[in-house]
C-alpha cells in the first residue's frame, strides 16, 4: 500500500508554535516562489514564466492558514474569527504598512508631481487590500496600456488573500454548525466546504479568463481556487500518510512542474484559467514530500533564510525596481542595475524582517491592542498617501487649465515650409509635460456619449458636432489615432465651416477600422471586426461627403496591445475591404498617415530634461520603424481614395523632436491636443476642407 490513513495535525506556520517545529522544505519552498518571482521582475525574458512564483505562494498560504483553522476546528469545534484576525493583522499589516510608507516617500521625494495621483492613489488602494481590483479595472483601461507600472502594483496578490480569508474562516465555522446540527464529523464537513469553493472558483476562472484576460488574473474569483488547493492538501496529509517513494515521487514531479511552468509559460497565455494548474498541483506536490531529499535540499539553510524573509522580499524588491527605473528613464534594468537592485532588496528584506515583521509578530498588546494597531496602520498608510496625492491633483487642475495657444507657443507653425512663426526662448512648454498626457482630443458629444468608444447602441443623434442643417458631412472612422485628429475638425465646423460643414466620430479606441480580426495570445478578437462592419453599413446609409481614417501601425499594436495580425498582409487586406466598400458606395475617403512613434515616455522624459528638450527627440528612421503603415499600403491604387501624410509637421532633419515651437508634441504614443490644435491648417488644407 502506498499510502495509510490516520489523523494526525500538519504543521503549519501560523500557530505560536516553538520555532524548531516549522519545516523547513515549507520554507524553502517559499524560497522557490520569491526567487523565481524577483529573477522575472529583474529580467523577463530570462524567466519568461517567474510570475508562477505567486501561484505558488498562493499554495503555501491556503495549506498553512487553512490547516491550521481546520487543526482549530478538529480540536474545538469553531474557530475564533478575533484571533485568527489578530494574527493575520500582527503577521502581515506591519511589513506592509513600512513598505507603503517607504514608498509614498520614495515617490514624494524621488519623483517628478506628475507621477504622484497614479501612484499614490495604488498606495491607498493596497492600504485597503483593494489593489487587485483597481488593477481589474485598469486592464481595460487602453489608456493604461502605455502608462508605467506603480511600485506598489505587486499588492494585488496581497489583497486576494486577505479578501480569501475573509471568506474561509466564516465558511469553515458554517460547516461545522451543519455537521453538528446532522450529527456528521467536523473534518469531512470542512473539507467538503473548501472543495466545493475550489471546485466553483476553478470553474469561474477557466470560464472567465478567456472572456477578460487582463482582469481575470487579478479578480478573486479566479484566483481562490489555488489557496483551496493548498488547503486541501493540508487536510488530506492530516489523514494520509504517504509512504517514502510516493513523497520522493510527489516532490520532484511538483519541482519540475513548477520549473517547466517558470520556463515555458509567458503572459501571453490565457492565465490563471486551467493553464494555472501546472504550478499549483506542482507546489501541492511538493507540499506532500516531507522527510525527502528534495525537502533535505529545499531545507539548506541559506535557501531557508530567504524563505524566512521571503515575505518582506516579495514586499520591498518591486518599488526598488520600479524606482531604479523611474530615475533612469529606461524601461528595463542594466546589469548593473539588476545587481543594485538585489542588494538592496535583501538589504531592506533583512532590516524588515528583524525589525519590524519579528517584534510584531510577538502578541505584546492584547487582541484589543492588535486591533488598533491594524486601524492605526491602515489609517497612517490612506492619510500619508491622499494628502500628496491631494496635492498633486490640485497642480494637476491648475496646469490643465493653462492650455491657450498664444504667439509664444506656435507648435506645429513653426515648421511651416513657407514662412515659418519664430518660438521664443525661455517660455514654459505647453501643455506642461506634468499634464501632457491628460491634454487628450473632445471625447464627449453634446449628449453626453463617449464617442472615443463609440458603441452601436448608442442613439443616431449620437456623436455629432457642428450645425444639424449644415449641407456636408464628414465621418471620422479608425482607433485612437484617428480620435486624436477630432479636435480640429470639431472645431472647424463650430469655426469657419460653420452652416457648411457637420462632424460625426464613431471611433473607437484600440480598435482599428480593419475587416480581418486581430488576435490576442492565438485567440481572435472579433469585437473590433464585427462592430466594424455594422459602422460600415451606417457610414453608407448615411453617404457622407468625407469619410476620414486613421490607425495605429501594426508594430504599435504588438507593442501597447500585444495584438497581432498573421501577417502584415491580412491587416492590408483588411483596411483595403473597408476602403474598397467606401469606393464602390461612392464615398471619398481621407487617409491620414500614422505619426511617428517616439522612443521615450515624452513627457516624463521632458520632465527630466527641462533644460534640453532636444534629447527626448527621436531619429526618424526610429520612429518609422517597421514596415510602414498598413493602411496606406490598402489605400494604394483604391478609387477615391487619398492619403494625407503630415509627417514634414512632426519631423524635420531626420529627427521627430518631442517638442516643437514650444509645444509638446507627444503623450504616450499619441499627440497632445494642443499640438493636433496647431495642426489644424495643415490637416484641414489635405482633407480638402479649407
Amino acid at each position: 500500500m502506498a499510502v495509510t490513513f490516520t489523523e494526525r495535525p500538519v504543521e503549519v506556520l501560523d500557530t505560536p508554535r516553538p520555532r524548531h517545529a516549522l519545516r523547513g522544505d515549507v520554507q524553502g519552498l517559499r524560497a522557490l516562489a520569491v526567487g523565481v518571482v524577483l529573477l522575472y521582475h529583474l529580467r523577463p525574458s530570462w524567466l519568461p514564466g517567474g510570475f508562477v512564483g505567486v501561484d505558488v505562494f498562493f499554495v503555501i498560504s491556503g495549506f498553512l492558514i487553512i490547516g491550521t483553522l481546520t487543526t482549530e476546528l478538529r480540536r474545538s469545534g469553531t474557530i475564533s474569527l478575533r484571533d485568527f484576525y489578530a494574527r493575520r493583522i500582527r503577521r502581515l499589516l506591519p511589513a506592509a504598512t513600512a513598505t507603503l510608507l517607504a514608498v509614498v516617500a520614495a515617490v514624494v521625494l524621488l519623483l517628478p508631481q506628475s507621477r504622484w495621483p497614479g501612484f499614490l492613489r495604488e498606495v491607498v488602494a493596497a492600504a485597503l487590500n483593494a489593489q487587485n481590483w483597481l488593477l481589474a479595472v485598469l486592464s481595460n483601461d487602453y489608456g493604461h496600456a502605455t502608462a508605467g507600472a506603480s511600485p506598489v502594483q505587486h499588492y494585488w496578490s496581497l489583497a486576494v488573500e486577505e479578501q480569501f480569508y475573509l471568506v474561509i474562516p466564516l465558511l469553515l465555522i458554517a460547516s461545522a454548525a451543519l455537521a453538528g446540527r446532522l450529527n456528521g464529523r467536523t473534518v469531512p464537513y470542512a473539507v467538503g466546504a473548501v472543495a466545493l469553493v475550489t471546485v466553483a472558483s476553478f470553474a469561474f476562472s477557466v470560464y472567465y479568463t478567456p472572456v477578460d484576460h487582463g482582469a481575470a488574473y487579478f479578480v478573486t474569483p479566479t484566483r481562490m481556487w489555488e489557496l483551496g488547493i493548498g488547503g486541501l492538501t493540508a487536510m488530506v496529509l492530516h489523514r494520509v500518510t504517504l509512504t517514502r517513494a510516493v513523497r520522493e515521487v510527489l516532490g520532484w514531479l511538483g519541482f519540475g512542474a513548477v520549473l517547466a511552468a517558470t520556463a515555458l509559460y509567458t503572459t501571453d497565455m490565457e492565465f490563471p484559467g486551467w493553464v494555472a494548474a501546472l504550478p499549483v498541483l506542482g507546489t501541492a506536490a511538493m507540499l506532500a514530500c516531507a522527510g525527502t531529499a528534495l525537502a533535505r535540499l529545499l531545507s539548506v539553510r541559506p535557501v531557508r533564510y530567504v524563505g524566512d524573509i521571503s515575505y518582506s522580499l516579495y514586499l520591498w524588491h518591486w518599488p526598488v525596481i520600479v524606482v531604479i527605473l523611474e530615475l533612469s528613464g529606461e524601461d528595463r534594468l542594466s546589469k548593473k542595475e539588476m545587481l543594485v537592485a538585489a542588494v538592496i532588496s535583501f538589504g531592506l528584506a533583512a532590516l524588515s524582517k528583524r525589525f519590524v515583521e519579528d517584534p510584531f509578530r510577538r502578541d505584546r498588546v492584547g487582541r484589543r491592542g492588535t486591533y488598533l494597531l491594524g486601524a492605526v496602520l491602515v489609517v497612517v498608510s490612506v492619510v500619508a498617501a491622499s494628502v500628496p496625492w491631494y496635492t498633486a491633483q490640485e497642480q494637476r487642475t491648475r496646469l490643465l487649465s493653462r492650455m491657450g495657444l498664444d504667439a509664444d507657443h506656435p507648435g506645429a507653425m513653426a515648421l511651416a515650409p513657407r514662412s515659418p512663426r519664430p518660438a521664443p526662448t525661455g517660455v514654459p512648454l505647453l501643455p506642461d509635460p506634468a499634464v501632457a498626457n491628460e491634454d487628450g482630443p473632445y471625447g464627449t458629444s453634446p449628449d453626453g456619449s463617449d464617442c472615443h468608444v463609440y458603441r452601436l447602441d448608442y442613439p443616431e443623434t449620437a456623436c455629432w458636432w457642428g450645425d444639424e442643417a449644415a449641407l456636408k458631412t464628414v465621418v471620422l472612422l479608425g482607433d485612437s489615432h484617428a480620435a486624436q485628429y477630432s479636435t480640429p475638425l470639431i472645431d472647424f465646423a463650430r469655426g469657419a465651416g460653420k452652416g457648411l460643414w457637420k462632424v460625426r466620430a464613431m471611433t473607437r479606441n484600440g480598435c482599428p477600422f480593419n475587416a480581418v480580426p486581430p488576435a490576442e495570445a492565438g485567440t481572435p478578437l472579433t469585437v473590433c471586426s464585427d462592430q466594424n462592419r455594422v459602422v460600415l453599413d451606417r457610414v453608407r446609409d448615411l453617404k457622407p461627403d468625407l469619410v476620414v481614417l486613421s490607425g495605429m501601425s501594426r508594430e504599435s499594436y504588438v507593442s501597447d496591445l500585444k495584438w497581432t495580425w498573421q501577417s502584415r498582409e491580412d491587416m492590408v487586406r483588411g483596411y483595403r475591404e473597408m476602403l474598397t466598400a467606401f469606393s464602390a458606395a461612392g464615398i471619398p475617403v481621407a487617409v491620414i498617415k500614422d505619426l511617428p512613434r517616439p522612443n521615450s515616455q515624452v513627457p516624463r522624459c521632458l520632465e527630466r530634461n527641462a533644460d534640453d528638450p532636444a534629447a527626448c527627440g527621436t531619429p526618424q528612421a526610429e520612429a518609422f520603424r517597421g514596415e510602414g503603415d498598413p493602411l496606406v499600403a490598402a489605400a494604394e491604387g483604391v478609387s477615391g481614395v487619398e492619403v494625407v501624410d503630415l509627417t514634414s509637421w512632426y519631423c524635420r532633419d531626420d529627427v521627430c523632436p518631442a517638442v516643437v515651437g514650444n509645444v509638446v508634441v507627444y503623450r504616450n504614443n499619441h499627440v497632445t491636443n494642443t499640438y493636433v490644435r496647431t495642426l489644424a491648417t495643415p490637416l484641414l488644407t489635405g482633407l480638402g476642407l479649407i
